[in-house]
């Protein structure tokens, strides 16, 4: 078995205690001395590592690494790069891999996208116009809103 942390060196099964439940890790030795050193008891924090007290800071959000240590929380999307360096092994660990292997759109899906965002945006215009015109009483106005805002949604849903 392959090392769960570092994808590179053979592993064994360990279990360990996280957050009072036994959990089955495959780590290398030299991971697993890393992860879990003997005077760690918390998985989280033993897993993350430890900066020695360090007071990095996400220059967007504000967000500490040791905030992130204790809530396994980012504060906002910037905190990916600020802390990259210490979340990859908890990502590596949790998915497998630092790098996304999920589906990606089709090309149609990604061709319909201008015209779902365009069909969108103006059954949007559509609405807000019907509203004022029956604000108004324009009765002309809301039938002629009304027809044209079923053809924006049966457009929409007939998209793929």
């Amino acid at each position: 078995m392959i090392c769960t942390n570092c994808l590179k060196n053979t592993g064994e099964e360990h279990t360990v205690n996280a957050d009072g439940k036994e959990v089955k890790v495959v780590l290398c030795p030299a991971c697993f001395e890393k992860l879990y050193p003997a005077q760690d008891t918390d998985f989280f924090s033993a897993f993350v590592g430890r900066t020695g007290g360090s007071r990095k800071r996400c220059p967007s959000c504000g967000t500490t690494v040791e905030e992130f240590r204790m809530t396994g929380l980012l504060g906002c999307a910037d905190c990916y790069t600020a802390f990259r360096e210490e979340i990859l092994p908890t990502i590596r660990y949790i998915q497998g891999t630092t790098r996304h292997e999920g589906k990606a759109p089709s090309g149609a899906a990604e061709a319909n996208y201008d015209v779902v965002r365009d069909l969108v945006r103006e059954q949007g215009t559509l609405k807000a116009e019907l509203a004022k015109a029956q604000e108004e009483h324009d009765t002309e106005a809301v039938e002629r809103l009304k027809v044209r805002l079923k053809e924006v949604s049966k457009r929409l849903s007939g998209v793929e």
